[in-house]
């Protein structure tokens, strides 16, 4: 028999006073009339513990913004709880949402926190920015070739992928059956069309955008860019990290819209139009304020040429020369030989003293002519100073 039982038999018998039973089971008469009140009116079961939680929550998330809540993960199982509000709040502004905090243990409560896998970070120097950093829209694209993956039917997808800096506004996101110039450089000219020029693009040095031995790493597509007026620019090798912002990009676009693949190429590319919409339009982005890329983006004021590029003007005491197929020059009665990168452009010589006269093309300078040698010295080192983007 429990205590409470053996209280309420002793009362009821009437031998004692309450006051003198309470004091013998150790509590107050407070508490021993509680407890025949309800043995009075619940019999047995009104002895039984009861929660000492309250009736009413004033703090607890009311049911309809649950419900959002909830219905948003279940769209979106990639977004963290700072998104799912930020989305949410986006729809009804006028409802009071929780903190992220509570939406995290609101998810484990309903079973839809995977736990995650930690990793060990590289430590990175946080005073530098690296090369990625840009200030303002088209101050700098970047763009990279994910790793690629098989469709259902077999066939290999690239996923060609080019984003501005600033905003993280995803300009384009194509299957690609293999990375390729021509491939790479269509996709590049249709987003010159649309969102106009930008100052700088970022690349790794991997073809089709750079290539490791000509001059300044410059490839046929990055020579594309110098003559447009846009400085091609290279992360140093094993440094994925100065494009930490693009990398980050494909991991989100691997969850999101290539697991599992879709059944075709084409029916991949349908895939990635529409995540991309919803990633510029919808998708909330911390760096952002928790705004889509598409609130912050805005066109270049620098046109695509139509036409490609203008024909290359260099000052007057430059001389001008064209390289052939064959990547050379003549100058003085010599073929010099410089790279077939810069095959069918117009590079500028400057000149340095008698036997020397340094190579630009456009703006950017490739290396110098020894006359006396009558061979071309390139300059070897890539082009990856950090951009400025005043």
């Amino acid at each position: 028999m429990s205590i409470r039982l053996q209280f309420v038999a002793e009362a009821l018998r009437g031998v004692r006073p309450i006051v003198a039973v309470c004091a013998a089971y150790g509590i107050s008469e407070k508490t021993g009339q509680k407890w025949l009140a309800r043995f009075r009116a619940f019999g047995l079961p009104g002895l039984a513990e009861r929660s000492h939680a309250p009736a009413t929550c004033p703090h607890r998330t009311p049911a309809p913004q649950r419900a959002a809540l909830l219905a948003c993960r279940r769209a979106h199982p990639t977004w963290g709880a700072r998104k799912l509000r930020a989305a949410c709040q986006a729809a009804a502004p006028a409802l009071a949402w929780p903190a992220p905090s509570t939406i995290t243990t609101l998810l484990a409560e309903a079973g839809l926190l995977a736990p995650r896998r930690r990793r060990p970070r590289a430590r990175l120097d946080r005073t530098d920015r690296g090369p990625a950093h840009a200030a303002a829209p088209n101050d700098l694209w970047t763009l990279d070739y994910k790793g690629q993956f098989r469709t259902g039917d077999g066939r290999w997808c690239y996923p060609f992928t080019i984003v501005d800096a600033a905003t993280r506004m995803l300009l384009a996101c194509v299957a690609h059956p293999a990375p390729g110039t021509t491939a790479a450089q269509r996709v590049l000219a249709r987003c010159f069309r649309t969102y106009g020029l930008p100052r700088a693009i970022l690349s790794d040095n991997g073809a089709p955008f750079g290539a490791v031995h000509a001059p300044r790493g410059l490839s046929r597509l990055s020579c594309w860019f110098a003559a447009l007026g846009i400085t091609p620019r290279f992360t140093v090798p094993g440094h994925p990290e100065h494009n930490g912002r693009h990398e980050r990009l494909h991991r989100t676009l691997k969850a999101e819209a290539t697991s599992p693949p879709a059944a075709t190429r084409r029916a991949q590319q349908a895939r990635f139009d529409a995540w991309r919409a919803e990633y510029n339009t919808v998708r909330p982005h911390a760096a952002l304020d928790d705004q889509p890329p598409a609130s912050r983006y805005q066109s270049s004021a620098t046109p695509y040429p139509r036409g490609g590029p203008p024909p290359l003007v260099y000052p007057s005491h430059f001389v001008a020369r064209r390289v052939t197929q064959a990547g050379l020059i003549w100058w003085q009665q010599h073929d010099i030989y410089i790279s077939q990168a810069f095959t069918g452009y117009t590079l500028g010589l400057a000149p340095v003293s008698a036997t020397c006269h340094d190579v630009y093309l456009a703006d950017l300078l490739l290396g110098s002519v020894d006359l006396s040698a009558r061979r071309f010295i390139p300059l070897t080192e890539a082009l990856r100073s950090p951009i400025n983007p005043g």
